[in-house]
């Protein structure tokens, strides 16, 4: 099963897989990752790459990280290189809710992180406009 790391900065990352389990109930192979002020880059990377490790059974992992060009995305990024790594930026609940799903159905890597990027666009709404006024 494809592994997955939620990168993300404060408390953020464990916050979004306790709401998804609240949800959906256990989240096999998911691995949290904090960024606290003050994280040296190669703290940061040290524990992205633990909690890569920790969920790699070889199929690879999908790294979910809050903001393109943060400190998570690109101390991700650096570990692509070396093994099955797929980073995706902007994580949201409805895109981490699919990817439990959608991963135990998908051997691609590559093409499950495609399939959430565009899902989770498509679950950014604005809402108040299907209010209908009187």
């Amino acid at each position: 099963m494809i592994g997955i790391v939620i990168a993300a900065h404060g408390h953020l990352a464990q916050e979004l897989a306790n709401t998804a389990k609240q949800i959906i109930g256990d989240l096999p192979a998911v691995s949290c990752i904090s960024v606290e002020p003050g994280s040296s880059m190669e703290d940061i990377r040290d524990h992205i790459k633990a909690a890569v490790k920790a969920v790699d059974d070889g199929s690879g992992v999908l790294v979910l990280a809050d903001l393109l060009g943060g400190s998570p995305c690109n101390q991700s990024l650096m570990l692509c290189a070396r093994g099955k790594l797929e980073v995706l930026t902007g994580v949201n609940l409805p895109m981490l809710l699919k990817a439990n799903s959608m991963r135990l159905a998908s051997s691609s890597l590559h093409g499950l992180a495609e399939s959430l990027a565009q899902y989770g666009q498509q679950n950014i709404k604005l809402a108040s406009d299907s209010v209908t006024s009187s």
